[in-house]
């Protein structure tokens, strides 16, 4: 059957590697060979070359890549309308989505769509916005969580706003104030986020006329709260990293603030499958019921 080999090609350019379209796809590496091997001798051209990066799509397989998204969305449209005939829902769907919503809002949301739609398969896939971005690009995603507002060859629906705030040890002796003073910011033992591709809250710091004085330096969140914890200084973060608080430090507002709209996005002109138009209505609803907002207290 063309489709498994089609999905098995796609997988292979989404991922960047017939191994991992493999393991993905529950088939041995010489059977994806296989399929890609199959189609380039029927279509007579080369669809993908190799080289010791990995492998790469050529120009012929580029030009065929819309259509191939479109026959394979549209036959899994296909399933799910069969199962909606025997009334169950049942697809796939492949989200990506930022650590802080992927930690704190977004489970609540997946378990009312999943209470809804128990039949539904969901892959999260979480990283900074710009492999969000990479992953809807590729079709690797069929839709993702990004900051606002999004690259123009994405279409995104405002979600909520989202604020950066200080975290402070338990035993700061501010920690009972109505707002943290960023013209503190120098006195204070400082932990900084490391960020290695959206600069969010370096951006913020640079802007400010006070520096911190870092002392540590991390490249993850839960690294800079356990350490804020420790008492080993101060920072800021995401208020979305600290819901639910799962560590012992205070929050406090800044009397600067910074905010980050926050919505989701499919890449513009690819109509959306049957599941993933689900999900977004999905995610309005629970925007409009104020689930994301509970999921924020």
């Amino acid at each position: 059957m063309s489709i498994r080999k089609y999905i098995a090609y796609l997988r292979t350019i989404e991922t960047g590697s017939i191994t991992q379209a493999a393991n993905d796809l529950g088939y041995t590496q010489s059977a994806v060979s296989k399929m890609i091997a199959d189609l380039e001798d029927l279509w007579q051209v080369t669809l993908l070359t190799r080289n010791r990066s990995g492998i790469e799509i050529t120009s012929e397989g580029r030009n065929l890549l819309p259509k191939l998204q479109e026959i394979v969305r549209n036959y899994r449209d296909l399933n799910f309308a069969v199962s909606e005939l025997h009334g169950v829902h049942s697809g796939l769907l492949r989200v990506g989505c930022f650590t802080s919503l992927s930690t704190s809002v977004l489970p609540s949301v997946l378990r009312l769509f999943h209470e809804k739609y128990p039949n539904i398969q969901i892959q999260l896939f979480t990283g900074e916005y710009s492999n969000v971005s990479e992953w809807l690009r590729r079709g690797m995603i069929d839709c993702g969580f990004l900051a606002m507002p999004a690259a123009g060859e994405f279409e995104a629906t405002y979600l909520f706003q989202d604020s950066l705030v200080a975290v402070l040890p338990p035993e700061h002796p501010m920690i009972n104030e109505p707002c943290f003073p960023v013209s503190r910011l120098p006195e204070e033992s400082f932990v900084n986020l490391k960020e290695v591709q959206d600069y969010e809250i370096t951006r913020f710091l640079d802007h400010l006329r006070a520096s911190p004085k870092t002392i540590y330096e991390v490249t993850s969140d839960f690294a800079l709260l356990s350490m804020v914890e420790c008492g080993l200084g101060m920072s800021i973060v995401h208020d979305l990293i600290l819901r639910p608080n799962r560590y012992n430090i205070v929050r406090l507002p800044m009397d600067i603030t910074q905010f980050r709209e926050v919505g989701i996005a499919l890449k513009r002109d690819v109509t959306p499958s049957a599941v993933t138009s689900l999900f977004l209505e999905h995610v309005v609803y629970c925007m409009k019921k104020s689930a994301f907002l509970e999921g924020m207290n």
